[in-house]
């Protein structure tokens, strides 16, 4: 004989089902004033969140989950190009808010989101490294477990004010053993070592590119050339990254009798939104993609803040010349460049790269 199970119990069921899943999803609700239909890219800080994921905004208005494993730093690429970190914990809603004046973003709904947004507003008048280094180290002392730690290292420390490996160290070693371990700071202990680690295919000061068959390169460093190398560093997430790529285009045409070389590098962390772009034109030299994102290292090394950006480096593959304005960079170049030697024949050879260190 078939026994019903009573309509109460179902509905019972359903919702524990219901609060189960609810307990692990993240949602991030939020407002951005005059933002209309524009979208927002979403990215990860480390390994924890691989790939990319897009929030469409209707009329400013956006809503978005996630299912996290552990606290996940996020980082939104928003659409007037600024960066905005926030933490995935599980079970939380938080909300953002963008005002239209490009003023402070206001984060809220959980512990690390509220730790984060007391930290940056109090940090607003902060204008050199040392007074960083001493805000996150208070923050540590506080709380040493704190999982926004990672990102201030990052954010303040590698990206912004590009400390000294020694600062660096000083504040990792004042965090909790569990910080210690989050996968961009385990990354960047390997770099400062400069062994390889038990599990990486090369060691970490390598520049790890794909060119675009998707065969990846490894580097010692950006270039082995007589002369000097123009680097376009760029996102196929900026309208201005594709417009970057012709304007230097136009400035290799001008320049073509002198000795420089170009090349460009993505750091798309979705290499299939990198061959699509590329794809779209039909420029000739040697384009790379850097799936790390702004914890690239060629964003550490040449001290990027933002993208796209124009990065000049001299025989000696020190940088020499960077800027967002393709008039100064003419300017620079005009100022730098040599004519070739019109005695030799220009083989138009394609780059050759380092595979050793210096």
């Amino acid at each position: 004989m078939r026994t019903r199970v009573p309509a109460v119990i179902l509905i019972i069921v359903v919702f524990v089902i219901a609060a189960c899943s609810h307990r692990d999803t993240f949602t991030l609700r939020g407002t951005i004033q005059d933002g209309g239909n524009d979208s927002i890219l979403v990215i990860g800080l480390d390994s924890r969140f691989d790939g990319t994921d897009t929030i469409r905004c209707n009329k400013g208005q956006f809503k978005w989950s996630f299912n996290p494993d552990t606290v996940t730093t996020l980082i939104l690429i928003l659409p007037d190009g600024r960066r905005q970190p926030v933490f995935a914990e599980k079970g939380v809603v938080s909300t953002l808010f963008v005002p239209s004046d490009n003023g402070p973003t206001k984060l809220s709904g959980g512990y690390c989101n509220d730790s984060y947004q007391s930290f940056y507003l109090s940090s607003m008048q902060d204008t050199c490294v040392e007074q960083a280094a001493a805000r996150i180290d208070s923050l540590i002392t506080t709380d040493p477990f704190n999982e926004i730690t990672p990102y201030l290292i990052y954010d303040r420390m590698v990206l912004n004010y590009h400390a000294e490996q020694s600062v660096i160290e000083k504040l990792i070693s004042r965090m909790s053993g569990n910080m210690q371990d989050a996968p961009f700071l385990v990354t960047l202990k390997a770099e400062f070592s400069e062994a390889p680690s038990a599990s990486a295919s090369a060691p970490p000061n390598l520049y790890l590119l794909f060119d675009t068959a998707g065969v990846r390169q490894q580097f010692a460093n950006i270039g082995d050339l007589s002369e000097k190398l123009l680097v376009l560093v760029w996102s196929s997430w900026q309208d201005d990254g594709l417009l970057a790529r012709q304007e230097m285009a136009k400035l290799r045409n001008r320049y073509v009798d002198y000795k420089f070389s170009v090349i460009d590098v993505s750091i798309d962390v979705n290499r299939d939104r990198w061959i699509q772009a590329v794809s779209k034109d039909s420029l000739s030299w040697t384009s790379y993609n850097d799936p790390q994102g702004w914890h690239s290292r060629i964003v550490r090394t040449a001290k990027i803040k933002k993208v796209p950006v124009y990065v000049l480096y001299n025989e000696s593959r020190r940088v020499i010349f960077k800027t967002d304005n393709t008039f100064e960079l003419d300017q620079e170049l005009s100022r730098v460049l040599t004519k070739k030697d019109t005695q030799k024949k220009d083989t138009d050879k394609p780059l050759k790269f380092r595979t050793v260190f210096d």
